[in-house]
């Protein structure tokens, strides 16, 4: 029997119909005074980037610390959160972005968006849910944090406990209309998210409706697709993902859908690699054998990001993007996982102007000068320059290329396929690039 398009909405609308029906709401957890104390706050720097990179400071916030305690799986426990709020309430867009802290102790969707969701006025909140990140901020500073306790078990209900208490505007966001809250992780704790999302028609609000009101997962990890939740969702698989799961059919992709029980898209990023070197100190001392990427990632996780929450807030369909297309290889002797074009460039996937008006390579799986380094620069993008005969071929002179990328960059605007606050600095690049 063929299946229609029809008959598999209902079916969805079903499945998560029974399981809200079943659902449990979690209780508002307590949330401590503001922590200012003893010693500094973890991590240090607060946001790893460069000094010449936009500062949160640059921006009208406030940045907090507070203990969040409760009981989850039958057990008590006690974590710590961060909230970045607008200093002015009313400037407040309505939506708080919250991020499952990395495992390795930060919040890195942030940390690279961080233009975006402050210029846009979001209220950000981090939440420590695992007993190795509670242990690692012990080891920072011991005294500060000898409260922390969380068991294995806990972090799906913390997670649940915070967004209730987001909703329930205690504490910090008491002055804030807290319109709708979004869940998004990167990497390690794209992971973090993916688990969540089996608790999350589970997890519910006093009505039924759901705590988090849609998902961003970035750098996904995993060869397998994404559940389907009864809220809009993007996936932001990177290159790197792209070719790591090439030979084993990229099964974790799923089609886009706008049912209203599956709305859906998945973004892969042509040149975008798994980790933003962009402003990161650690590529600073050029670790690897391949010059480092400046490719924006953090603009195109603002983007998917921005696409969620209008999509959520507004009920504006995202933009479709095809997926990056991998060779096959098996025909014509080529062994390389992607199909390039003419520059060495992946085809297909999310565009931008690094790969539609290039000077450059834009690739991925770095290598490290020493051993030591291999897994930082594996993670990193690499950026091979063009040949200058191809250069001077493709562009008249410098005027020509700035010009070419203006026009690319607008037309991205227009699409929907690039943030205007992240405009100033990709002509701010363009213009600094030696040209011959």
């Amino acid at each position: 029997m063929r299946i229609t398009p029809f008959i598999a909405s209902i079916a969805i609308l079903a499945i998560v119909s029974s399981v809200v029906a079943g659902a449990a709401t979690p209780p508002v957890p307590t949330i401590s005074p503001l922590v200012s104390g003893p010693g500094m706050m973890y991590p240090n720097p607060a946001v790893s980037v460069v000094a010449t990179a936009p500062k949160v400071e640059d921006f009208p916030y406030v940045t907090e610390e507070y203990f969040v305690s409760g009981t989850a799986a039958a057990a008590a426990y006690q974590t710590r959160i961060i909230v970045r709020r607008p200093r002015d309430p009313k400037s407040f867009s309505g939506t708080v972005v919250a991020e499952a802290q990395h495992a390795g102790g930060r919040s890195l969707i942030f940390e690279w968006s961080r233009v975006a969701v402050l210029t846009r006025h979001h209220l950000f909140v981090e939440i420590v849910h695992s007993p190795a990140n509670a242990n690692t901020m012990k080891l920072f500073n011991a005294e500060r944090y000898a409260s922390l306790s969380i068991a294995m078990g806990q972090t799906n209900e913390i997670i649940a406990q915070v967004g209730r208490l987001i909703k329930a505007k205690a504490g910090p966001f008491a002055a804030y209309d807290v319109k709708r809250v979004t869940l998004m992780g990167t990497s390690a704790s794209s992971a973090t998210v993916r688990t969540y999302l089996a608790a999350h028609a589970e997890q519910r609000m006093p009505d039924g409706k759901p705590i988090y009101d849609g998902f961003l997962l970035t750098s996904t990890l995993g060869n397998t697709p994404l559940p389907v939740v009864d809220v809009p969702m993007i996936q932001m698989p990177t290159q790197t993902e792209v070719v790591t799961y090439a030979t084993q059919g990229n099964r974790y992709r799923r089609p886009d859908s706008d049912e209203p029980g599956n709305r859906f898209r998945l973004y892969e990023v042509a040149g975008m690699p798994h980790n933003n070197a962009r402003d990161r100190p650690e590529f600073q001392t050029d670790p690897c054998t391949l010059p480092v990427t400046d490719f924006n990632a953090g603009a195109f996780t603002a983007l998917g990001l921005q696409h969620l929450i209008a999509w959520i807030a507004q009920g504006k369909t995202p933009p479709h993007a095809p997926p990056i297309e991998v060779h096959g290889g098996s025909t014509d002797g080529d062994s390389r996982p992607l199909a390039l074009d003419q520059y060495g460039n992946a085809k297909g996937g999310v565009r931008s102007v690094w790969v539609d008006v290039p000077i450059a390579t834009y690739g991925v799986m770095g290598k490290g000068k020493v051993q030591a380094q291999d897994r930082l620069c594996q993670l990193a993008g690499t950026e091979v320059p063009l040949p200058e005969a191809t250069l001077k071929m493709l562009y008249k002179n410098k005027s020509d290329y700035e010009s070419k990328v203006s026009k690319r960059l607008n037309d991205l605007v227009k699409e929907g396929w690039f943030l205007p606050e992240y405009v100033d600095s990709v002509k701010a690049d363009v213009h600094a690039q030696p040209f011959p």
